[in-house]
């Protein structure tokens, strides 16, 4: 499993991903999920990926092989002659599908599904920033200002921060600091979410990386942000109010309602 989320902002993208592949006792392996691509000044774009390992590594092995063959042939269709960013999702969704037709009745003869969901963010020159969640059947989902993040792979325990403190208008420094506790919140309930972190952000219209973060475990920033965390809850819960609910007389024997 994994867990990867972009966060769109007025101010620009925050990308985030985990490297875990698996877990188990005696079995843990890391692998990046995130993957930039960036021609500077005219685009550029985080892809990160989910689900099955070998599929989200075929998907990513043709895109990259397009990249090649359009530098010899300029009319090939590839990730960056794309016209807009929806064009762009149309065409990683193409890739998906073609990995489908190769891969997916082999892997559910076997009782495997066909998993692979990726999230593409980025901007392209003259256009607004924009990311999108391209699912296992190719079609995608995309940011709105009122829906302003998507999470792919392990991401129930991440979205409650989100859906609280994000918004379209969040600084772009703050979206950071949302991104990462989302994450941590991940590491912490789920052992399939694991470190090293990818941290990316892209500010609007620059069309470069902005920062490119690899976090490790003992990272002293994410220690210090995960210690504030746990220890703000707890001293917030502790200064709220004591419930004062009516009371109901408890009579031994008696069902309460």
């Amino acid at each position: 499993m994994t867990y990867c989320l972009s966060l769109l902002c007025r101010e620009g993208i925050v990308c985030v991903s985990d490297s875990r592949t698996s877990a188990g006792v005696d079995h843990i392996t890391v692998q990046s999920k995130m993957r930039v691509f960036v021609e500077e000044g005219q685009r550029v774009f985080c892809l990160m990926t989910s689900g099955n390992l070998s599929l989200s590594q075929t998907v990513v092995s043709f895109i990259e092989e397009d990249l090649l063959r359009g530098k010899a042939e300029p009319d090939v269709p590839h990730l960056l002659n794309r016209g807009t960013m929806f064009e762009t999702a149309r065409y990683v969704g193409q890739k998906v599908r073609q990995v489908g037709e190769l891969d997916r009745a082999a892997l559910e003869s076997n009782g495997l599904s066909f998993n692979v969901n990726l999230l593409l963010a980025g901007q392209i020159a003259g256009h607004p920033p924009a990311a999108f969640h391209i699912y296992p059947q190719g079609n995608s989902l995309h940011t709105t200002v009122s829906a302003p993040f998507l999470q792919i792979g392990e991401f129930k325990y991440g979205k409650p921060i989100l859906d609280r403190g994000l918004t379209y208008h969040t600084p772009l420094r703050e979206a950071v600091k949302l991104a990462l506790l989302s994450m941590d919140a991940t590491l912490k309930s789920n052992v399939s979410v694991g470190p090293p972190l990818d941290l990316l952000v892209l500010a609007t219209d620059a069309l470069k990386v902005s920062e490119r973060v690899r976090i490790e475990e003992n990272d002293g920033y994410l220690r210090d942000i995960q210690q504030r965390w746990g220890a703000g809850l707890v001293r917030l819960v502790a200064e709220m109010p004591a419930p004062q609910f009516p009371a109901v007389p408890f009579q031994p024997g008696a069902i309460v309602p």
